[in-house]
């Protein structure tokens, strides 16, 4: 009977490091893709961080009405064609990125209209073409500009202190340890 607690107590203390081990993966991962988005943004100036290919974004105005409102989240995925009628998203001469539907193509040349504008926008090459939006929805975009944007960032930050925190503690028992 002690050999079977023994076992058990082992195997509890091997599934406890094994949840420690997957919760501070987590933690790497987390903190790894926090700076991937902030060196993506600040340092390179990048407007949508794409993971695979996919990125998403926060429409802010009403030129794609009805399809698409101001303040809903956007999904983009790469494609490696688009056709006529495709929302997309690309960045004009000035660098902004607009969500337009195309309404012709004529070889490398693109021409896009917003749903709810009167005029065509000025040809696009298809080289700036960021993405097909694949999904929209109000409600993500409500929830990230509203709830999870603040959230977030706090819930990033506080796990970057506890990491550094967990980090310094380390270095000190091991400087602890030295002496003892």
């Amino acid at each position: 009977m002690y050999k079977h607690c023994m076992f058990s107590r082992k195997l509890y203390e091997k599934e406890e490091n094994i949840k420690k081990f997957l919760k501070n993966l987590m933690i790497i991962l987390l903190i790894l893709l926090l700076l991937y988005v902030i060196i993506s943004k600040f340092y390179y100036n990048e407007q949508i961080v794409k993971i695979g290919g996919i990125g998403s974004l926060i429409v802010i105005t009403d030129s794609m009405k009805p399809t698409i409102n101001s303040k809903e989240m956007i999904i983009i995925r790469e494609q490696s064609e688009y056709s006529k009628n495709d929302i997309i998203t690309y960045k004009d001469f000035f660098g902004r990125l607009i969500t337009h539907r195309i309404v012709d193509i004529d070889g490398d040349n693109v021409i896009t209209k917003g749903d709810n504008n009167n005029a065509k926008d000025d040809v696009i090459k298809k080289s700036n073409i960021q993405g097909k939006v694949i999904f929209h929805s109000k409600i993500l975009g409500t929830i990230y500009i509203y709830v999870l944007k603040p959230l977030i960032i706090i819930i990033c930050l506080g796990y970057l202190f506890n990491f550094l925190k967990y980090i310094l503690f380390a270095k000190i028992l091991l400087k602890i340890g030295k002496y003892c």
